[in-house]
């Protein structure tokens, strides 16, 4: 099953439902998704448009490179899901000896690192849409200057809501690179005020 293929009202019912998947990692990048179609709306709103002819071709490689982005966050909700199968795995593991707590917690470890990976990509594909976002602002139908203003919001909510789903993951994560790695997404991440 791929999330990104679900009517919304599927999507939303498995959502809520108990089973693991689909959770907030999918949900995040469909957030992201919904904040670049209202990007997409203004820009389309602007094109062919006399009072923003000089800036038709902004306008022209925003859509491209916003088409390009809001693939990735529908790619990035059925990669949420498939990564999260190695924590159900490790949910799995036996934990009654010594030695079986030790392997549980390497595994634990290891699956973090893969559950971080997807949510790590949506933050920064967030904040790489931002960028667009607000070079968009002032040079694109005024009329529907709120959808850009959407598109901000949900854009920093997605950021702030990648960084959940990594934090959670990383205090198992022992790799000294990847904890490198988190540090530096952390940073970008308190640069995005909600």
């Amino acid at each position: 099953m791929k999330y990104k293929e679900l009517i919304i009202e599927d999507f939303l019912s498995k959502l809520s439902s108990t089973e693991s998947m689909p959770g907030g990692g999918v949900a995040a990048a469909l957030v992201g998704a919904n904040a670049i179609s209202c990007a997409l709306k203004v820009c389309n709103l602007s094109l062919g448009k006399e009072k923003y002819k000089d800036y038709e071709g902004l306008i022209k490689e925003s859509i491209n490179t916003l088409e390009e982005n809001r693939k990735k966050f529908l790619d990035y909700m059925d990669e949420d899901a498939e990564h999260f199968k190695a924590m159900e795995e490790v949910y799995k593991l036996p934990k009654d000896t010594p030695l079986e707590k030790e392997k549980r917690k390497e595994a634990l470890a290891n699956a973090c690192l893969v559950c971080s990976d997807t949510p790590m990509k949506i933050i920064e594909n967030a904040i790489s849409t931002l960028s667009i976002v607000s070079h968009l602002v002032g040079k694109t139908n005024v009329s529907a200057a709120s959808d850009l203003k959407i598109a901000e919001l949900l854009l920093k909510a997605t950021v702030h809501c990648g960084w959940d789903n990594v934090e959670i993951n990383s205090k198992y994560i022992v790799d000294a690179n990847y904890q490198n790695k988190i540090a530096e997404i952390k940073k970008q991440v308190e640069s995005v005020k909600i």
